[in-house]
């Protein structure tokens, strides 16, 4: 199980948004199983801050609006206060106008006194009009002068009052149209007043509007804040879904460990086997007599027990060593197997090497009761953290099949006195072994997610001539069962030191998530069921 560290490292890997955790420096990086819809995501976190910084501005359009209504608003202020005061001094000046108009009026009231002391007047100044009037009178006979002098007298004293009266009445009417003035300067006054207050009014009515599109956008802001923590949230679930370990496909942080595989025995009376429901990757190969071995490798879950564990073939080494000099576990071998295992890659964790890590099952009989554990053999390697190349690549959650793939309920392989037969069951390949259901030792029935049909050549041991030889490098025919379909393809192993490569039409094959049984079959041993 992953430790805490694992974990930690993981949530750095996620917050930083890496990916490459399914390419550990031996396989080549992939794309990310959900890269459009993070890409959508990232798109939609970058609509949000478009919207943030719109908004954003608007407010500062809005805020910049709300000042200069400010502005207004004090500019109509200065004004209503100006026409205030002219309202203020306008009935005074109408006032004193009124005072003015009545004592020009009054003045009217007294002609005949202002006609004789305007004549009065004009005779001692020794007006010049009335002296030549004067004049002419003495010229005249003294019976008329009298007469004449009176009446010369009389109408310019009359003429000279008319004057004055009409200044007088000129006078009227210039402080009537003073009056008029003023109470026209009243109205436009009032009328400029009132202008004023509906500008005001209007202006401070804007107000409110402006300060509600403010909270609109604000509302707006913060909803596109939370969409981009939703959007964040969702890349970051996308991320941690994309973080699968590289041998299973499963979701996950990949455990820095090198492979290990572990020898099985499966005859029959060595069923039910131990760890085997756990194992990334179990091989079937055909040893003596027609029955099989099982080469369980494990590299990103453990096994408590494993077994029974039995003796190595000199088919194993080839097999592995693709893996990274993984650790074989094992119960003992002939001398050209022990010779050929010491001079390949793999690192020996059997029985002899380790011995205080197997014990054996009392209840069972021996050869069939020797178990070990993948804890105990893995903590002789804590230093060797890096994860092996995988033999296969994995879907993600929904990501199609292969173009090639065509619907099978099942397929079966006779190896000769062993007979398999895996069947659909709608989330595995249910395992049959010689007609009976295949189980495990805690009764799970075995059911892995995948079944590869290697189709390759066996050869004899040159450690001993009874036993086959898996020749697993080279090319063949390969059909691989995935999600209730098979992909007719092929398997292709130029180099020894990498795992074999599986496709079909050109393009590699993606199995589903979870665990691969692979039968190393001979030609024409093995049939699809429809």
């Amino acid at each position: 199980m992953p430790t805490a560290a694992s974990r930690r490292r993981l949530a750095a890997v996620v917050a930083a948004g890496i990916l490459g955790v399914l390419a550990s420096g031996v396989v080549p990086a992939l794309a990310g199983p959900y890269d459009d819809e993070i890409a959508a995501a990232r798109s939609g976190i970058a609509d949000h801050r478009a919207t943030i910084a719109d908004g954003h501005a608007r407010i500062a359009a809005l805020e910049d609006r709300l000042v200069d209504l400010d502005r207004q608003v004090g500019e109509a202020e200065g004004r209503i206060g100006m026409e205030d005061h002219e309202l203020a001094l306008l009935p005074v000046r109408i006032e004193l106008l009124a005072d003015r108009f009545i004592e020009v009026l009054a003045s009217q009231d007294e002609p005949t006194t202002l006609q004789q002391t305007m004549a009065v007047d004009a005779y001692v100044r020794n007006d010049e009009r009335i002296n030549d009037v004067l004049t002419q009178s003495a010229q005249l006979t003294e019976d008329g002068l009298a007469n004449v002098r009176d009446r010369m007298l009389y109408d310019s004293v009359i003429e000279e009052a008319q004057r004055r009266i009409e200044l007088v009445r000129a006078e009227l009417r210039l402080t009537a149209e003073a009056v008029t003035g003023l109470r026209s300067l009243v109205d436009d006054a009032e009328a400029r007043r009132r202008s004023e207050l509906a500008s005001q009014s209007e202006i401070e009515g804007a107000r409110p509007a402006v300060h509600a599109e403010i909270e609109e956008v604000r509302r707006l802001i913060a909803t596109a804040e939370a969409g981009i923590v939703d959007l964040e949230a969702e890349i970051l679930r996308f991320e941690r879904m994309a973080v699968t370990r590289t041998w299973t496909g499963v979701q996950g942080e990949d455990v820095g460990r090198p492979a290990l595989a572990v020898k099985i025995d499966n005859v029959t009376r060595a069923h039910p086997q131990s760890g085997v429901n756990q194992a990334d990757v179990v091989y079937e190969e055909l040893v003596e007599g027609g029955v099989t071995r099982l080469v369980a490798v494990f590299q990103s879950t453990s096994a408590a027990e494993v077994g029974p564990v039995r003796s190595a073939r000199t088919s194993d080494p080839p097999l592995l060593e693709g893996f990274d000099r993984p650790l074989f576990a094992y119960s003992g071998a002939n001398r050209g197997t022990r010779d050929a295992l010491r001079q390949s890659p793999l690192t020996d964790a059997g029985y002899s090497a380790h011995e205080p890590d197997y014990w054996r099952d009392r209840s069972r009989r021996p050869p069939h009761n020797l178990y070990t554990g993948t804890d105990r053999l893995w903590a002789h390697h804590a230093d060797r953290t890096a994860v092996p190349p995988a033999p296969f690549l994995h879907r993600y959650p929904g990501q199609d099949l292969h173009p090639a793939a065509e619907e099978a309920s099942g397929v079966s392989i006779d190896f000769g006195l062993t007979e398999i037969d895996y069947d659909w069951d709608g989330t595995g390949w249910a395992r049959t072994h010689n007609g009976t259901a295949h189980v495990d030792a805690d009764g799970v029935r075995i059911a892995p997610a995948n079944v590869v049909v290697q189709f390759i050549r066996y050869g004899r041991s040159a450690a001993d001539l009874r036993s086959p030889e898996a020749i697993t490098e080279g090319s063949g025919e390969a059909w691989l069962f995935t999600d209730g379909h098979v992909v007719r393809g092929r398997w292709d192993r130029p180099d020894p030191a990498r795992p074999a490569t599986f496709t079909a039409d050109g393009t590699e094959v993606r199995l589903s998530v979870g665990t691969t049984w692979v039968a190393l079959a001979k030609q024409g041993t093995a049939e699809i069921r429809d």
